[in-house]
């Protein structure tokens, strides 16, 4: 059974957006000669991520309470104003800054996110707390949503798992399957394509909190989509190349034939190469930052050569990163 029968993945991406089969083999050739034999990322970073001496099940608790809200850091303002600042004396910008102000929240004891009934009656203002720059500003979007994911989160894992995200771990064995349909019952969880599931599935594998029976796919967001578009792999038509070049809002129907047809694509690299999906997570996910949206390093004289796809991609960064009103991406 291929990964989109065995998850449920309706990949079907109608007529405005088409995937570059001639780019797709391109990319695999890329990827068979540059990759060799990478390891996931470990996901070990002090600064960001709690470290092994806090133990396996607060890493895990930790890992499942930030990929619970790991969506949407631009706010609706012109252009989508990016989600960025001071947190702990350093800057920080989108997942990365989230990241930082739940590791300063806990490590200073400002809120106890990781224990399931307080995350279950966590209110606006906590939250806001929480994400407040150094500066006092308020940098992060949809914190409504990011609460309601956070208090359905903490009522589930307190009702189901003993309020422990880690004894779902132990539950699956090593069972992706069964990691997605039990993920699937939290309200963060119920994307249809599992964007963050993969994501907190990647980073629990990279930990060495599990390790699955078969390959992680990738998580597919903003980010992703963003490069794909650019790298040729994915070709829209007039109108929606126009809206995403325009800085325009996509429709929930736009947004989702755009996802879909970049999934569709990863999958067939992976099916193509035989690289893990959370390997072509971290190399497309570490690229975004050299990918950047307004001054990419293909565009930088004496540069260009950072970014891991230069010379095989066309570099049509005329996109920028598509937008949609969602809490899955």
């Amino acid at each position: 059974m291929d990964i989109a029968s065995e998850f449920r993945l309706d990949l079907q991406h109608g007529t405005q957006v088409k995937i570059n089969h001639e780019m797709v083999q391109r990319y695999e050739k890329h990827l068979r000669e540059r990759l060799g034999e990478r390891r996931p990322f470990d996901w070990r970073n002090p600064d960001l991520f709690l470290e092994d001496s806090e133990g396996k099940e607060l890493v895990s608790q930790f890992f499942a309470v930030g990929n619970s809200i790991n969506f949407r850091y631009w706010s609706r303002r012109p252009g989508g104003a990016y989600c960025e600042g001071r947190k702990g004396g350093e800057d920080f910008r989108g997942a990365n800054y989230m990241w930082r102000c739940l590791k300063v929240c806990h490590d200073n004891g400002e809120y106890p996110i990781l224990e399931a009934k307080s995350l279950a009656r966590i209110g606006l203002s906590d939250a806001r707390a929480i994400f407040r720059s150094d500066s006092g500003k308020n940098v992060m979007p949809a914190v409504r949503e990011r609460v309601l994911n956070w208090r359905d989160l903490g009522r589930k894992l307190n009702d189901y798992w003993s309020g422990c995200f880690f004894n779902l771990v132990e539950e699956v064995g090593k069972s992706l399957r069964l990691f997605v349909n039990f993920s699937r019952q939290f309200r963060a969880f119920d994307d249809a394509l599992c964007k963050m599931t993969m994501v907190n599935a990647i980073m629990h594998s990279g930990r060495k909190l599990i390790s699955f029976d078969e390959s992680i796919f990738p998580g597919m967001d903003y980010e992703l989509l963003k490069q794909q578009m650019r790298n040729g792999i994915l070709e829209l038509n007039k109108n929606l190349r126009a809206k995403i070049t325009g800085g325009k809002l996509l429709s929930p129907a736009e947004s989702r034939q755009l996802r879909n047809a970049g999934l569709a694509a990863f999958l067939d690299i992976m099916k193509g190469t035989s690289i893990a999906g959370d390997i072509l997570d971290n190399v497309w996910w570490s690229n975004r930052t050299k990918c950047e949206t307004y001054r990419p390093v293909c565009k930088v004289e004496g540069k260009q050569n950072e970014c891991f796809f230069y010379g095989i991609c066309p570099e049509r960064v005329e996109y920028s990163i598509p937008l949609e009103i969602t809490r899955y991406y």
